[in-house]
């Protein structure tokens, strides 16, 4: 067996560090063949440089995945809440990323990070007061988000260590989009290294 290349020894580490030493795990989410990984980390090839970054990448980087976008909602009750967002979610409703409620012009209203379940932190958004004031000669005004909420989209956005990933994009989308239901715009930090003990 030859002796493994620096390259092959990043290679050994992530799969080690991040899928528990399981190559077929990590040639899955790179889209590189197990025995193509197998190869490099035995040290019987090495991988190009390029390889090597778009591995990291892929290991590292959050993949951000569409859970719904745009999904209609009819709400009538209050008590229908979850039973929509259940239909809307589906398995994912457990999952951590941002999500974002729209009108019936498709106008973003307010958009939200999940830390922990899509689920709860939509439910909990969606029966607090819708925040728009409304003049007073409108009859009936909705007070509450889910009485003007038509459509929601949903998105994963994994946690990485040491970087909030969730808060960036959530963040980011604020600063761009300025939705009427929201009062913060966020903020956005530059990312630092942990320190080495």
């Amino acid at each position: 067996m030859k002796r493994q290349s620096f390259e092959a020894e990043i290679v050994e580490y992530l799969a080690g560090e991040f899928f528990d030493g399981d190559l077929g795990a990590i040639a899955e989410r790179t889209g590189y063949s197990k025995q193509q990984i197998d190869s490099w980390v035995k040290g019987k090839r090495k991988p190009r440089k390029a390889t090597v970054r778009w591995i990291l990448y892929s290991t590292i980087a959050p993949e951000f995945r569409v859970v719904a976008e745009f999904a209609p909602v009819d709400i009538h009750s209050e008590n229908k809440i979850r039973e929509h967002l259940r239909s809307v979610l589906g398995g994912h409703k457990g999952n951590a990323g941002v999500y974002s409620f729209y009108d019936s012009m498709c106008n973003v209203l307010y958009v939200g990070k999940a830390s922990g379940s899509f689920l709860e932190e939509m439910y909990q958004q969606l029966r607090a007061p819708l925040g728009i004031t409304f003049p007073k000669a409108v009859a009936h005004a909705p007070s509450k988000r889910w009485n003007v909420v038509k459509y929601v989209s949903a998105y994963e956005v994994p946690h990485v260590d040491h970087l909030d990933y969730p808060k960036h994009v959530e963040s980011l989308v604020l600063r761009l989009s300025k939705p009427v239901g929201n009062k913060v715009l966020g903020s956005l930090k530059r990312s630092s290294p942990p320190k080495e003990e």
